[in-house]
């Protein structure tokens, strides 16, 4: 979908306005729903006799979560922590813990199901969480893995697809808070 052809209500930043209609579609919706396919799949065969906990990370993990909990067939329980590293400005800050509503950890396996994989920072720091959790076991899906240089390289057992490393929104991302809603994959043109 070219993003330029959309018409936008009065009151999108103009910053929102050029970044999408200059945006590079990455991933198709097909794509994008193929690669959430394949790793229900795996999801399902790796978790189905765990009970685990599916822990979403907000923002960005809510779209991934939403469309795995209508694929993956399995008993299981959902909960969501809400933690951030970024502004809307797209600065990279200090990791701020908004809150979360989850089951029991204790002795349970957590699936953690975030946007992107970007430098690990704030996925290893809510791998180290869930360990003071006392969790038994640990896996981590993402929607998109960046080709960067990461800072740390914490493990990620599901990842949906690969990507440049630009600003990227669509599929849980976004840029200045607008397009986490959008089915595809889109990155800022460098």
């Amino acid at each position: 979908m070219d993003l330029g052809l959309l018409p936008f209500a009065r009151g999108v930043p103009d910053a929102v306005s050029r970044a999408f209609s200059q945006a590079e579609q990455l991933h198709t919706q097909v794509a994008t729903a193929h690669a959430i396919d394949r790793m229900a799949v795996a999801i399902t065969a790796t978790l189905q006799d765990q009970n685990p906990v599916v822990l979403s990370v907000l923002q960005g993990g809510l779209y991934l979560t939403g469309q795995l909990m209508a694929r993956v067939v399995m008993p299981l329980q959902q909960g969501y922590v809400h933690v951030g590293r970024y502004t809307h400005e797209q600065q990279e800050g200090e990791l701020h813990w908004y809150g979360g509503a989850y089951p029991s950890l204790a002795g349970r396996c957590v699936l953690l199901v975030g946007d992107v994989l970007d430098r690990g920072v704030t996925l290893q720091k809510l791998l180290d969480w869930l360990h003071e959790q006392d969790v038994s076991c640990t896996y981590t899906a993402v929607m998109a893995k960046k080709n960067s240089d990461c800072l740390v390289r914490p493990p990620v057992d599901f990842v949906g697809v690969e990507c440049p490393n630009r600003v990227l929104f669509g599929c849980g991302m976004d840029f200045e808070g607008y397009g986490r809603n959008l089915p595809s994959l889109y990155g800022l043109k460098e």
